[in-house]
């Protein structure tokens, strides 16, 4: 299926990034779904011409719960940018219980401001206007990997990065009642010091987008073998949870059978320079091999 074309500057990814004022009002009302918000005018593959149906087929719907899980200290905004293709931000979520209230429509709802001075939003791997969520940032029926729930994963682990900066600044600077750092915040500091993390990572995802876009027919058959396994494991896995005791639910994988995707990356990718590159090299690549589908 032909992915929609969308003129954009890939430079956009490289500048002009940092928590700068977004479109739209201060506090956005998003549909909550667990750790993770969609905004309700994202388009995001089978779903995108309608307006009736479901945002995510069940099996990325239980893939997205199950990431979701995983993080319960950070969220993820699936945030709409100017042509309703997704892009990303993360956030610490604070420590308070947050307030929600029923709206007119008997929808719950709760505000989260983007420019919460102690928590605030943070862009990563799709930003505003870019070209990259035309490709890493599609549903798991559209590109299994890397899908959505995919990227939003690696997200949350490039934004632990963040949060490890962070906490460092703050540990080194000990008890102090008022921060300054200059013109730049905590949170600015510490995502300028994974930026080679970032292009890294991203190069990775689009790597493999490049892979299973030009082997449409390997990607198809490796989504339906997998699409049913999946399915049947997270079923079995959100039950566990719902069912089952905590004490008593089974240990977590050890970490040694765990692998740090921002580590892989970089291992992968090293060069950053060459990475950026590569990264408009492949994009290019990819817009012209649309063009001819």
């Amino acid at each position: 299926m032909k992915i929609s074309s969308v003129t954009q500057n890939t430079n956009n990814f490289f500048s002009g990034r940092k928590n700068k004022p977004l479109n739209g009002s201060n506090a956005l009302k998003m549909p909550a779904f667990k750790g993770i918000f969609i905004e309700d005018d994202v388009r995001i593959g089978n779903s995108a011409l309608s307006t009736t149906e479901p945002k995510f087929t069940r099996m990325d719907a239980l893939l997205l719960n199950d990431i979701a899980s995983m993080y319960p200290n950070q969220d993820c905004f699936i945030r709409s940018d100017s042509s309703n293709l997704p892009r990303l931000e993360y956030r610490e979520k604070p420590p308070e219980v947050a307030i929600f209230h029923e709206n007119y429509s008997q929808f719950y709802e709760y505000d989260v401001s983007p420019f919460d001075f102690d928590y605030p939003a943070v862009p990563l791997i799709i930003y505003p206007n870019s070209e990259f969520n035309e490709y890493i940032g599609l549903t798991s029926s559209t590109s299994f990997n890397p899908s959505l729930p995919y990227t939003i994963k690696a997200g949350y682990e490039l934004h632990k990065k963040i949060m490890e900066k962070k906490f460092q600044i703050l540990d080194a600077l000990g008890p102090v009642d008022k921060v300054d750092l200059g013109n730049d915040t905590i949170i600015e500091k510490s995502q300028d010091s994974i930026d080679e993390a970032e292009t890294s990572l991203t190069r990775y995802l689009l790597e493999c987008a490049y892979t299973f876009m030009t082997n449409s027919t390997s990607s198809k058959k490796f989504y339906e073998a997998n699409s049913r396994k999946i399915q049947s494991t997270l079923s079995v896995k959100r039950r566990l949870d719902l069912t089952t005791p905590t004490a008593s639910q089974p240990a977590q994988i050890p970490s040694k059978d765990r692998k740090d995707i921002c580590e892989l990356a970089m291992q992968e990718y090293p060069n950053t320079e060459e990475n950026k590159a590569e990264i408009e090299k492949i994009v290019h690549t990819m817009k012209h091999y649309n063009m001819h589908l």
